[in-house]
């Protein structure tokens, strides 16, 4: 396997790094076979299209040392690969599919993992109950945005960053918002944009909470989904 490319990001590998990396990609093809957790399966694109993709922010965001939620984390993407580089962080994975929770403890526990916990709930609902909690909310691929901020901001703490993992059709996502993001409490300050020969484009979004949110959100999921910010 070839990791040069975690060079681009600034970052030496360390050899107990790479055997993580490894055990958790054998783990990620095993249970692929039994729960569909990725269409992603061969050695190199796992390497590339999920581990290498999940740190693309680093570039422009230093997570160490914060706390974090990753909302819809699936199969780990990226909030586990982002305990393995930055150890320090505490990750919370937030996702309503109890399989992939089942698989997300195995990973944890095989790979010997400290302060990072799974969590079987609703976003919108987690994230009421532990409200300005996290110093990051992070998530890739969820939900477009007009959904996605609303389902997990209350959960970000004032001044903390609400990072969006996005690929090509992040410009039709933030028309549908419309700039509504403001009445939750959020600003977008700055846009990563990246073309990569193998992953392709890329558009990560970064905003931040200058204040409380309203009470009034999130409202309830079938009410967003019926008109979501922006509609």
């Amino acid at each position: 396997m070839d990791w040069n490319r975690f060079e681009e990001l600034n970052i030496e590998l360390t050899d107990y790094q790479k055997n993580l990396l490894l055990n958790y990609k054998n783990i990620l093809q095993k249970e692929n076979e039994i729960h569909n957790l990725t269409a992603i399966v061969e050695d190199q694109e796992i390497l590339d299209k999920h581990f290498f993709d999940s740190l693309l922010f680093t570039k422009v965001f230093n997570p160490d040392n914060l706390e974090i939620l990753d909302i819809g984390t699936g199969a780990g993407f990226p909030g586990i690969v982002i305990k393995i580089f930055y150890p320090n962080t505490k990750v919370f994975l937030l996702e309503s599919n109890s399989k992939k929770i089942n698989f997300l403890k195995k990973v944890i526990l095989e790979l010997d993992l400290k302060n990072i916990s799974t969590i079987n709930a609703r976003a919108e609902e987690y994230t009421i109950e532990n409200k300005e909690k996290f110093d990051v909310i992070i998530s890739r691929a969820m939900a477009p945005l007009n959904i996605l901020l609303e389902v997990g901001v209350q959960g970000l703490k004032i001044n903390g960053t609400f990072i969006c993992l996005k690929s090509k059709n992040v410009n039709v996502e933030l028309n549908d918002l419309n700039n509504q993001e403001k009445k939750l409490g959020l600003n977008l300050f700055l846009k990563q944009e990246l073309k990569d020969e193998v992953l392709g484009e890329r558009n990560n979004l970064f905003y931040s909470k200058y204040k409380e949110t309203p009470l009034e959100y999130p409202r309830q999921y079938s009410q967003i989904r019926k008109r979501p910010l922006g509609k």
